[in-house]
């Protein structure tokens, strides 16, 4: 294996050598709305006992939102054969010093966490509590502006967040304004019998600021183009609400499209001897380097997406959700699952907002 081992919700034919049409052509999607084939990533989280052994944290479901935020309403869809990442997988610390640009605001502030418990607890831009009766939620912001040429850059150049993060404008080297897309996931830490060892997530990270997501489109534009332009700043997120995305509503979409065989021959469920890949575990505040990722070989874990690389198979079904005005981060108590702080927020500014079971 020699890339970190993540969970994938999307198409059901997520293959080493997928593309924006093959994507379209999968017999299903573990997304609520059938007519989104897109592939979403994010980090498994184990356990790690004071024995050295691995324990998979149980997966409590992902929600996507699709917001529409900005200044510009003139937002667009993905284009076909987009894709992109947030967050930094070698993260190990809160970088304060990198911002966004023509903002005070640190890039770093994409990731947070909220330990979901009796009392609403604040927001953390790392995993400093994980002692969360109803789970550790991950949230991760992506970036809004795009260069109107690059479908991917390896170094994510092709976008930028907007001024404010998750609302303001786009800068003039990114002036195409795109839906907003945020992810929240949700672990099960507190279903672990804990022994004195800690969490880590799959790319070797103790601390959460290494936190990432990873986007590739598989929407079919006829569908997304219209929702965006009928709910992304009229809806309150109620799927069923918004015209050009109900047609395609599969209620049972978690048993419709269940989860396919893992591609790598290695074990990454349950209790494991070792993390997946050739991870070796960090803990900053410096960050991780590419030689705590490299097997030996020189093979990187680090997945470009510009590369013919496996990019998994779903793991869990998805739905979603989409909102349009600045949400308040102030975790709300959980309902269903996921938790998640949006569900009780009626808002004019959420297009669609997508689960995963």
């Amino acid at each position: 294996m020699a890339q970190l081992a993540d969970r994938r919700k999307g198409a059901s034919n997520i293959n080493p050598s997928s593309t924006y049409d093959s994507l379209l052509q999968s017999s299903c999607s573990s997304c609520e709305i059938q007519d989104d084939k897109s592939a979403y990533w994010t980090p498994l989280l184990y356990y790690q006992h004071s024995n050295g052994s691995f324990e998979e944290v149980a997966h409590g479901g992902m929600t996507v939102y699709y917001e529409g935020r900005g200044d510009d309403k003139n937002l667009q869809p993905f284009p076909p054969g987009f894709r992109m990442v947030s967050g930094n997988p070698f993260a190990r610390s809160y970088n304060q010093n990198a911002l966004i640009p023509g903002s005070n605001r640190p890039i770093a502030d994409r990731v947070s966490f909220a330990c979901l418990d009796s009392a609403p607890s604040k927001e953390q831009p790392g995993m400093v509590d994980t002692d969360c009766k109803n789970g550790l939620r991950a949230q991760i912001h992506f970036q809004s502006c795009w260069n109107g040429k690059d479908l991917y850059k390896s170094d994510n150049s092709h976008v930028e967040y907007m001024s404010g993060l998750d609302n303001g404008v786009c800068p003039p080297t990114h002036p195409v304004p795109l839906i907003h897309l945020f992810f929240e996931v949700l672990y099960g830490v507190n279903d672990i019998k804990k022994d004195g060892g800690k969490f880590v997530f799959s790319e070797g990270d103790t601390t959460g600021f290494g936190f990432h997501g990873d986007f590739l489109n598989g929407w079919k534009t006829d569908v997304l183009t219209p929702a965006i332009q009928q709910c992304a700043f009229t809806a309150d997120g109620a799927v069923e609400d918004c015209a050009p995305l109900k047609p395609s509503l599969d209620p049972n979409f978690g048993q419709n499209c269940p989860e396919r065989p893992s591609l790598v021959n290695e074990p990454v469920h349950g209790m494991i001897d070792k993390l997946p890949g050739c991870i070796t575990i960090t803990s900053g505040p410096q960050d991780a380097t590419e030689a705590d990722m490299v097997c030996a070989g020189g093979q990187t874990n680090r997945r470009d997406l510009s590369e013919d690389q496996p990019l998994g198979n779903n793991e869990y079904g998805y739905s979603y959700d989409f909102p349009s005005k600045p949400t308040h981060h102030q975790p709300s108590p959980p309902r269903g699952s996921p938790a998640s702080r949006r569900h009780n927020n009626k808002r004019h500014d959420q297009l669609y907002k997508g689960k995963t079971s």
